[in-house]
């Protein structure tokens, strides 16, 4: 058992030497070689069919269409028993249906189907499903330094990661396999020093045309460590 103990204590040690000596960018660019080695990204189609699971409110099933190469967006969600549609074209202009008509007016104001809401959801999908690749975007500000961690009792290494102002205001970490460098979580402040926000844990991994998409999220709040919810992919196609 001491050489064991000895063993993993000197494996612990390299890993924190390799991650004084890995630079932000390398840790990042090895993370992205890992979730998309091909570069295929930036061109991409993709389209996710995605269970939200939450003890609080009822579940949700969406359908989802990311298409990179054409900046165009799909949103389709079974909500209640109504089907609700949001999408958003290369130019940012958003329609909104209602079980596959305009909605009403009254449909409008009262539920909030406008297209300010279908450009949140296109922000919010492509953000978190382009992940670790989304960190390269203009506005993205990566601390230069590793940091050498824990996360869900296992060690990983970390990048913080802050916005300029016109980009976003809260302040993430990600965290990411000293192995693999595939992403393993992430975590998010408005106000860190209240240990405010939310982490997320990844499990799983969902793979077509070379992409490794993280395929379930779940959400927990900071300070209480409670489960928020569960964003669960059954499905993943890549077509281009």
């Amino acid at each position: 058992m001491r050489r064991v103990s000895i063993l993993f204590s000197f494996l612990f040690l390299i890993s924190i030497i390799q991650a004084q000596e890995l630079g932000s960018e390398e840790l990042l660019a090895r993370s992205i070689a890992f979730h998309d080695p091909d570069g295929r990204w930036e061109e991409s189609k993709l389209e996710f069919v995605i269970k939200m699971e939450s003890a609080d409110i009822a579940s949700r099933t969406s359908r989802v269409t990311i298409d990179n190469g054409k900046s165009e967006f799909h949103l389709s969600m079974i909500n209640g028993g109504r089907v609700y549609e949001f999408m958003v074209d290369g130019l940012d202009s958003c329609e909104v249906r209602v079980d596959y008509q305009a909605p009403t007016s009254f449909e409008r104001d009262s539920l909030g189907l406008n297209a300010a809401r279908g450009r949140r959801w296109r922000d919010y999908y492509g953000y978190l499903y382009g992940l670790p690749m989304k960190l390269k975007d203009p506005g993205t500000v990566i601390d230069p330094e590793v940091i050498n961690t824990t996360f869900q009792g296992e060690d990983v290494l970390a990048l913080k990661v802050t916005y300029e102002e016109t980009v976003g205001e809260d302040i993430w970490y990600f965290y990411f396999s000293p192995e693999t460098y595939a992403m393993v979580g992430y975590r998010f402040y408005h106000d860190e020093s209240i240990n405010d926000g939310e982490y997320i844990i990844l499990t799983g991994i969902e793979v077509d045309r070379g992409l490794r998409i993280p395929k379930d999220r779940a959400w927990y709040t900071n300070k209480e460590d409670k489960l928020l919810g569960v964003d669960v992919m059954r499905s993943m196609k890549v077509s281009r």
